[in-house]
């Protein structure tokens, strides 16, 4: 059974009038179909989940990250200025003034939509490697719902910050490659590498796309999932949901949540090198 008929086995009760259907609707036996009806017959699903916990994470050691992040945002205005390409001077400080008014509840979803991006991104690769199918890996597509970013000025900004989260979270979670593709040749390093290095502008930029969450068959899947993991972990119900979809979340059944530790901002020094929009391009 696909996943769009297990999805039309839930009770249309359940879905408003373009037949969508939010997860937070659902009961248990309902969540308990849509894992045995959808996720699991094959092809199973791959999940990779990611929780974040706002008490974890504090406004005040929020705003120590924030402030790193502008810093390296108002170094790209001043890089492109010296340069004289004035009008990217100007789109980055407009990027910098779009960033501070974010707010914390934003920022905090920013974070772990980009965290969910380049983990799913990691998982895609490891997966695809070890069950022998890599090959599909230049077909990946990215499908977000569109409540997330509507206009179009916000939608170059957020890719920037996506960027700066690839940066930064490549170096704890490298995406994995066979040494093997380097001797022999392979599709993916010819759809993803450029100058010897893997390059996914073209991935997040032309093949990642935000749609109406009714529309996609994936981002349904996405929404009813984040219901499962949710009441699990609040611990509000949904375990015989997530026993059966435990299999199926990639990295070996964990789920990673995200912590911002706390730092010692005036100890923290400016590093051209770690700062993912100058990193080995900044002038002297």
């Amino acid at each position: 059974m696909d996943g769009l008929t297990g999805i039309r086995k839930l009770p249309r009760g359940l879905k408003n009038a373009k037949g969508e259907i939010k997860g937070s609707s659902l009961g248990e036996a309902d969540l308990v179909s849509f894992a045995q009806n959808v996720v699991l017959p094959h092809p199973r699903a791959i999940l990779s989940p990611v929780g974040l916990r706002p008490s974890d994470n504090p406004p005040a050691v929020v705003d120590k990250y924030r402030q790193v992040q502008g810093e390296g945002i108002e170094r790209g205005t001043a890089f492109y200025r010296k340069l004289g390409r004035e009008t990217m001077a100007q789109i980055y400080e407009e990027f910098g003034h779009w960033f501070r008014k974010l707010s914390y509840d934003t920022y905090l979803k920013i974070i772990l939509l980009g965290e969910c991006i380049v983990l799913a991104l990691v998982n895609a690769f490891g997966h695809s490697i070890s069950g022998g199918y890599a090959s599909e890996l230049t077909r990946l597509r990215y499908v977000i719902d569109r409540d997330f970013v509507r206009e179009e000025r916000s939608n170059f900004f957020w890719h920037e910050l996506l960027r700066n989260q690839l940066w930064y979270t490549s170096k704890r979670h490298p995406i994995p490659l066979l040494d093997t593709w380097a001797k022999t040749g392979h599709p993916v390093l010819d759809r993803y590498r450029r100058n010897g290095r893997l390059d996914l502008n073209d991935l997040f930029w032309n093949n990642l796309v935000f749609v109406r969450s009714h529309e996609s068959l994936e981002v349904r899947i996405a929404d009813i999932a984040a219901a499962v993991f949710t009441r699990h972990f609040n611990g509000k119900g949904a375990a015989p949901a997530y026993d059966l979809l435990k299999g199926s979340i990639a990295g070996r059944g964990r789920v990673p949540v995200i912590l911002l530790t706390d730092f010692d901002l005036s100890a923290w020094t400016y590093d051209p090198e770690d700062n993912p929009w100058l990193a080995g391009r900044e002038p002297d």
